[in-house]
């Protein structure tokens, strides 16, 4: 018998046909739309470029190392992506962030590494179920590797780590000897419930005291959920009621997408971390760097922090950076959706002030 499909079957097909293409369309033109990156480096290029792979565990790591084409040992850095599932290149909206600063620091005659995150890109592992440690435990396979290389010297590695890949560079530089230095490029020096708290008071700054005390008290609660000892499933539970809870009570919404980041091992973990606690204890010279108009990694909140937490360290230098936003570019107000519409991938004064420094420190060593 042949069937036949219902009118409003059909219309719901060609509105969904139409809906796809109305997409596909749309994202092709957005990216012709996005401005030249000239910063991205393009061969020929004056150094080698090589395909690495090492291990953490049974973890397989995957990477990019650039060495100078110069005989002898060199210095060397390691860099450290930012939170998310973050390539070895730093990619986003046509931007190769962490591509950029390699290029400019192999100029200058350090060998860099920069790798993917575990379970991203060709590296193996469960990104799902990753923490902070765990991140600063794949930074240390990258450091013993690297001291396993002949041209590398091993008494000169670095660490540069941009946003939440700072944090994993001071758990990193808190624990491991031998760290020639450290560079945190947007790492917050308040803990992330605070950063957190700090959102919701300028978000919600406009808006009467009771709803904003509510949001605050919500917030403090689910953290406390979020971080409770037990079980997982236990944890998820409490994060939940508390959601349901006020929605019911003054008709707070609330949407999967919210509650599900405070489900997560990496959420549990990097709610417990104090980056001040581990920056105190590192006793490699330090640059903490911080853009005026980040909206993520706040300059107001969290210089004084770090300058707090490194202020007996006589080799630690901390900057406010003019201009700049989260991802060390010229910005006019910093919110994130400016940067894909910015031609510079990273500011060439941020660059020579962490290139100038690392050269200081490498030279002393």
């Amino acid at each position: 018998m042949k069937m036949r499909s219902h009118p409003r079957s059909r219309h719901f097909l060609r509105l969904a046909c139409f809906l796809v293409l109305a997409a596909a369309a749309w994202f092709a033109y957005v990216r012709l739309q996005l401005p030249a990156r000239p910063q991205t480096p393009a061969a020929p290029l004056p150094y080698a470029v090589q395909q690495v792979e090492y291990d953490n565990d049974s973890i397989g790591l995957e990477g990019t190392l650039t060495v100078p084409r110069t005989p002898g040992r060199h210095p060397a850095v390691v860099l450290i992506p930012g939170s998310g599932e973050v390539d070895r290149d730093g990619s986003l909206f046509g931007h190769r962030f962490y591509a950029v600063l390699a290029d400019d620091l192999t100029r200058r005659g350090f060998a860099v590494l920069r790798s993917d995150k575990r379970g991203i890109g060709r590296s193996r592992g469960e990104f799902a179920r990753a923490t902070s440690l765990d991140f600063a435990a794949d930074v240390q396979a990258g450091l013993a590797f690297l001291r396993t290389r002949p041209d590398i010297d091993p008494e000169r590695i670095g660490l540069i780590g941009h946003s939440e890949g700072g944090l994993v560079g001071s758990i990193v530089a808190a624990k491991a000897p031998g760290i020639a230095f450290l560079v945190l490029m947007a790492g917050n020096g308040v803990p992330a419930d605070q950063m957190l708290l700090a959102r919701t008071r300028r978000q919600l700054a406009q808006e009467p005291a009771a709803r904003l005390e509510r949001e605050l008290a919500l917030q403090k609660a689910v953290f406390a959920a979020a971080t409770a000892p037990g079980s997982e499933a236990e944890r998820a539970a409490k994060v939940r009621t508390l959601y349901r809870a006020a929605a019911s009570r003054y008709g707070r919404p609330y949407s999967e997408d919210e509650v599900a980041p405070f489900l997560t091992p990496w959420m549990h973990t990097l709610l417990k971390i104090d980056p001040q606690f581990l920056l105190r204890q590192a006793a490699c010279p330090v640059l903490a760097l911080v853009g005026d108009k980040d909206e993520v990694v706040t300059a107001g909140d969290n210089i004084p922090a770090l300058r707090q937490a490194l202020a007996a360290n006589p080799r630690a230098r901390v900057e406010r950076l003019p201009g700049l936003n989260h991802f060390f570019q010229t910005a006019r107000t910093g919110a994130l959706s400016e940067v894909a519409g910015i031609e510079e991938t990273m500011s060439p004064r941020a660059l020579a002030l962490i290139g100038d420094w690392a050269e200081q420190q490498a030279q002393q060593l």
